[in-house]
């Protein structure tokens, strides 16, 4: 069963790493740049995992990790930042703002895979099973047209041949 994962994060060298450590055929990545655009694709859209970046244009990480913990209670929430006050964050990350965990950057790669398996309950089997896609560039990165973004909940979840769509607000 295809798990739907919502990347917020601005940096393309960050989406890119998320993308290339999570390019298992189980996943389908939606990427949004700001917090208002993740929270519009949250309300057509039903997610396994978000993933966000603390520091967001115009707005924190944690704030869209509390309104997703409050607001969608079946979502997994990690939270990624750029190395600053590690413990100080992880804490608050977890205990105030609704997240399940707490990575660092650059990201740790089999510690960071597990951990997306295990909040996500995929069993090793599938893990095994649905071996890693061996060439990324099999995944369409793209920014939707306007019409399709309109159409988001019928359009873009069906589409088995587009597991990655990247959508920027500028």
């Amino acid at each position: 069963m295809k798990k739907n994962i919502l990347l917020v994060e601005y940096s393309t060298a960050a989406i890119e790493s998320v993308q290339q450590i999570l390019h298992h055929k189980i996943f389908d990545i939606t990427v949004a740049r700001s917090e208002d655009l993740a929270k519009k694709l949250l309300k057509k859209l039903r997610f396994d995992l978000l993933i966000t970046e603390t520091l967001l244009p115009k707005s924190h990480g944690f704030f869209l990790s509390r309104y997703v913990a409050d607001h969608f209670p079946g979502t997994r929430i990690i939270v990624i930042s750029e190395k600053l006050k590690k413990e100080d964050h992880k804490d608050e990350a977890v205990t105030e703002h609704g997240a399940d965990d707490f990575f660092e950057k650059p990201l740790n790669t089999k510690g960071f895979q597990q951990r997306v398996f295990e909040l996500l309950d995929i069993p090793e089997e599938e893990i095994e099973e649905g071996a890693y896609t061996s060439d990324i560039t099999t995944r369409l990165h793209r920014i939707p047209s306007k019409e399709e973004l309109d159409a988001a909940g019928k359009k873009l979840k069906d589409r088995p041949d587009r597991p990655i769509i990247e959508i920027d607000l500028d």
